[in-house]
């Protein structure tokens, strides 16, 4: 069977071995078999290997995978999945999404960081805030063309001014629009410029957002002996 925990704490460490210890005590809740704390406390201690439950059983808990939270300056949020045998019966390891497994490795920010560098809000959008990113593309896009716009047509009335037997009315407006659209186009490049590093910044920042609300995944059915007797489903609603 899966058992998944999870706790929060001032440090990753912390946080990881209070979600093991809970996987401990998950475990012995769902066998019907009480662990002792000094066993929790050992196992976590020396890894998170727990191979002896009370009454000589042998249940090894392997963890499959872990994923962390940075919920606050100076604190963590740890999940850990664990893959518990049930009187030396193990399940075998399947591929199914768990929300630690998929988006730790989805939702890196330094990924998320080096697409938005390329397409801006591409990062916010892969972290599944699609709002931000597709207005942060959009911003960029418009700004960008803004700027192009002003600067060649600012270059068209350099051009009048420029023309010959032009008369001092014609040259006198073309000079204050080319002066305009010249200042205008370094302002919303400079806008533009703006928004690309706030884009990076965020891209790096967000945290994401998860669409998974149930996860459904396989676990043995133990019968009145903690002897495997088939392969079930098991629901787990977040």
């Amino acid at each position: 069977m899966y058992v998944c925990e999870y706790a929060i704490a001032s440090s990753e460490t912390e946080a990881r071995n209070q979600a093991i210890a809970r996987v401990f005590q998950s475990t012995a809740l769902r066998i019907g078999q009480p662990i002792e704390s000094d066993k929790i406390f050992e196992a976590v201690q020396n890894g998170g290997d727990l191979a002896v439950i009370s009454r000589q059983y042998n249940i090894p808990i392997y963890k499959v995978c872990e994923y962390v939270e940075k919920v606050q300056v100076y604190s963590y949020r740890v999940y850990v999945l664990c893959q518990v045998a049930v009187s030396g019966n193990i399940t075998p390891l399947f591929d199914y999404n768990f929300r630690g497994c998929s988006d730790s490795k989805q939702y890196n920010n330094g990924v998320a960081l080096a697409e938005s560098i390329f397409i801006p809000g591409l990062g916010q959008m892969c972290k599944r805030h699609y709002a931000e990113g597709a207005l942060t593309l959009t911003g960029e896009v418009l700004l960008v063309s803004a700027g192009f716009g002003c600067f060649f047509v600012s270059r068209e009335e350099l051009n009048i001014m420029k023309t010959p037997n032009i008369t001092y009315e014609q040259f006198s407006h073309a000079y204050k629009t080319y002066n305009t659209l010249r200042t205008t186009s370094y302002v919303i490049w400079g806008a533009a410029a703006a928004l690309y590093i706030f884009n990076l910044c965020r891209a790096y920042t967000l945290q994401p957002k998860y669409k998974e609300t149930l996860a459904v995944y396989p676990a043995l059915i133990p019968n009145n002996h903690n002897t495997a007797v088939g392969v079930g489903l098991t629901l787990n609603f977040k």
